[in-house]
């Protein structure tokens, strides 16, 4: 197995803003020396419990101290971008990164969050997937071509030098976040990657997603080997009492409500908390409900759980663990579970 780690609430909740940052990079720094394949970054603009707005600048600075790991966002918020800008910004990070930056996409134009950036709120679901296809295609225009020229619904450009180019050719590996069960074979249509997570998409349901997947790629004779990635929640401790002691704290009885003041809610608007899979989102959990969709485990446990998602997903590129849901564990029991998984459970799987 191949094996991601993802930072959506940077660093540990009773730090301050700066330091939360560092203790990112930090952790990144212990992935890079484990043998993780990649440190995916959220985008969280606006939410005050995760603080990391800028993954792409994170990703530049962690690179200096992580020589060997590749970077990726999950998710680059495209809506709160013009495309010419994620270009630009996205190439710069793969150039500073060496050429090991994965892009993957999300967000939805009209959201609170698009909304403050002057987007109007009434824009439809079929409109918002619209504008990421022709977002998709000027950013690769931008990346492609000596001059972007391009003409589309939403954009236009003629004879626009867009610099700098990525240091990957073409460009950086292209992927979509995905909660809805339509986001999986979209991507595919598209030629792009995939990342599902477990959180939205519970076993079973990730099986059918993955084959939605796989066949809509038999289906449009696609040739591209985009990958199709999961995220889990997980923990690994000494025990299997220890980390269920640990995460319980990710998973407060208080918490199970709408919106969660110091951890999901955005300061603009409401947490999603429902997906078009019919699963409620995570927000709305106690920590039962956590333990059905996520591995807290000890080493042998978790040893057993992964072979078991990796013998249920074929087709499963990386499995990406986020050690920190809501981000009170400290960083010292981050980084001694992260240990521990490098130790213990990656030689058992790798």
């Amino acid at each position: 197995m191949r094996f991601g780690a993802f930072w959506q609430v940077p660093g540990y909740i009773g730090s301050s803003v700066p330091r939360r940052h560092w203790e990112t990079i930090e952790q990144i720094t212990l992935a890079d020396k484990l043998g993780f394949e990649t440190a995916w970054l959220a985008e969280s603009t606006f939410f005050p419990g995760r603080p990391m707005s800028n993954p792409l600048m994170v990703a530049c600075a962690a690179a200096q101290a992580a020589p060997r790991i590749r970077f990726g966002t999950l998710a680059a918020q495209f809506p709160l971008h013009h495309p010419i800008h994620m270009a630009t910004q996205a190439a710069t990070c793969d150039i500073l990164t060496n050429g090991r930056l994965d892009l993957c996409l999300g967000g939805r134009w009209g959201s609170p969050s698009g909304q403050a950036f002057g987007q109007a709120g009434d824009i439809s679901g079929e409109e918002s997937r619209d504008r990421v296809s022709e977002g998709i295609r000027l950013l690769k225009a931008a990346w492609t071509q000596e001059k972007a020229n391009f003409s589309g619904e939403y954009w236009d450009m003629k004879d626009l030098l867009v610099m700098p180019k990525p240091e990957q050719a073409p460009h950086p590996p292209l992927l979509l976040a995905a909660n809805s069960d339509e986001t999986f074979p979209y991507a595919a249509r598209m030629g792009l990657g995939v990342i599902g997570t477990t959180l939205s998409q519970p076993m079973p349901r990730m099986i059918d997603r993955l084959r939605n997947f796989q066949e809509t790629k038999r289906a449009e004779a696609a040739s591209h080997s985009q990958p199709f990635h999961v995220n889990i929640s997980f923990f690994v401790a000494e025990t299997r009492e220890k980390a269920h002691k640990l995460m319980a704290r990710n998973w407060r009885d208080e918490d199970v409500v709408n919106t969660i003041p110091d951890a999901t809610a955005s300061s603009i608007g409401t947490s999603r908390h429902s997906f078009t899979s019919g699963v409620g989102g995570w927000a709305t959990w106690n920590f039962q409900d956590a333990l059905k969709y996520s591995i807290y485990d000890d080493p042998d446990g978790c040893i057993e759980q992964l072979k078991k998602l990796s013998d249920d997903l074929p087709g499963m590129a990386q499995c990406i663990l986020e050690f920190n849901r809501r981000g009170r564990l400290t960083n010292e029991e981050i980084k001694e579970s992260m240990q521990l998984f490098g130790d213990a459970v990656i030689p058992e799987l790798t």
